[in-house]
């Protein structure tokens, strides 16, 4: 890792402390594993709740990995085992190779000096200054004054609150709370920074800004960063890798940009609903089953979608040339093409025009529209017409 007063002031100057997002992932290369991990809480009548299932996973040094799953469905408690605030049932945790559950007391708080935090709700003093809260972690451990204040300053440069050094929570924006957190976090030189639902307190705008400086601290200091959120627009800003909690078990895990373009769990689908082009609800309300197609002239949706695992970017001129090659007009009615982590990925409603004729039925109009779509696109089909 690179530490704060070792780093470049613009990793663009720098290219080389850049992570290497393709290394391969052996021992060295990996900061968490998750082996096998379980756990259960029992409440006072003795009746016990599974909060994790067989968790396996493996989190790179140097990444942005987000664990991602609705109410209830173990993040926290995963994210707790990383610096030993939980302890699995069964199963194991390993830190740089440690294992946290064989750790006693004193291990542990050394351990934790090497993780940071960053809470939902800021956890700041209210009665301490923006400097105060950020140097109590190095006041704490005794660490010289003159030390303190060098490494507080260079930390309010870097999450931008100089000119706030002296002032109280209280006065503060949700954001300029959060970026305190956020150095406070830091200012002990952790190995990897873990982060809470770091930005469900705060609007859209200040979500952007915070997630933003995520991303450049994790860039400059080459910081692994593991964040647990319920927004899949989170993932989609600021991750590498998403892994995917339901029931306390992972039922999606790989990089953001497959799991975005081609998600394979009833859980990804749901949560991704949201960002997802799906149809307005007044051309729903016209779209009708193709079943009853009664008429020999008539308009076909159809549902073509781009994950992204393709080399080259996709060809909506050959699209649209292959559908109209018949003669029958075509049109864009909804949807739109992203770019996740370099890859073009992304869904469109296209209107096709079919109409029997002497030498091919309405049925054979659309087996062959399917055909050609899938040469250019990686699903399609027919949602009904119109």
């Amino acid at each position: 890792m690179t530490h704060l007063f070792d780093a470049p002031q613009f990793i663009e100057d720098s290219p080389s402390l850049a992570p290497n997002r393709d290394a391969p992932q052996t021992p060295e290369h990996t900061a968490v594993v998750f082996d096998n991990v379980s756990k259960q809480f029992t409440n006072a009548r003795g009746v016990s709740t599974t909060a994790l299932a067989n968790v396996t996973l493996k989190v790179a040094r140097g990444e942005v990995f987000g664990i991602i799953g609705r109410s209830g469905a173990g993040k926290s408690t995963l994210l707790r085992l990383v610096n030993g605030l939980e302890k699995q049932g069964s199963g194991a945790v390993r830190v740089n190779g440690v294992s946290v559950g064989e750790l006693d007391e004193r291990e542990l708080v050394a351990l934790r000096r090497r993780i940071g935090m960053v809470f939902q709700h800021f956890n700041l003093l209210s009665a301490k200054t923006v400097h105060e809260n950020i140097a109590l972690p190095l006041k704490i451990a005794g660490v010289p004054k003159a030390e303190i204040d060098r490494k507080v300053a260079a930390l309010l440069e870097l999450v931008g609150l100089s000119a706030k050094r002296d002032a109280y929570p209280a006065s503060l924006s949700g954001g300029q709370k959060q970026r305190v957190g956020i150095a406070r976090a830091l200012v002990t030189d952790p190995d990897i920074l873990l982060c809470d639902e770091a930005t469900s307190a705060l609007d859209p705008e200040t979500t952007q800004a915070i997630l933003a400086l995520l991303r450049d601290i994790n860039w400059r200091l080459d910081l692994t960063i593991v964040l647990i959120t319920h927004e899949m627009q989170v993932i989609r800003e600021v991750c590498d890798t998403v892994a995917v909690i339901e029931l306390g078990a992972v039922v999606e895990n790989g990089p953001v940009w497959r799991v975005f373009g081609d998600p394979q769990h009833d859980a990804t689908r749901a949560l991704l609903r949201t960002l997802v082009h799906d149809l307005p609800a007044d051309l729903a309300q016209r779209v009708k089953p193709l079943r009853d197609l009664a008429q020999a002239d008539a308009r076909i949706l159809l549902d073509v979608r781009f994950t992204g695992a393709d080399a080259h970017e996709p060809d909506i001129g050959g699209l649209t040339s292959a559908l109209s090659s018949e003669g029958g007009s075509v049109s864009f009615v909804h949807g739109g093409i992203d770019r996740i982590q370099g890859h073009a990925q992304g869904r469109l409603v296209v209107s096709a025009q079919v109409r029997e004729s002497a030498d091919s039925t309405v049925q054979k109009q659309i087996a062959t529209l399917l055909e050609r779509a899938r040469r250019y696109a990686n699903h399609v089909e027919v949602l009904g017409y119109v």
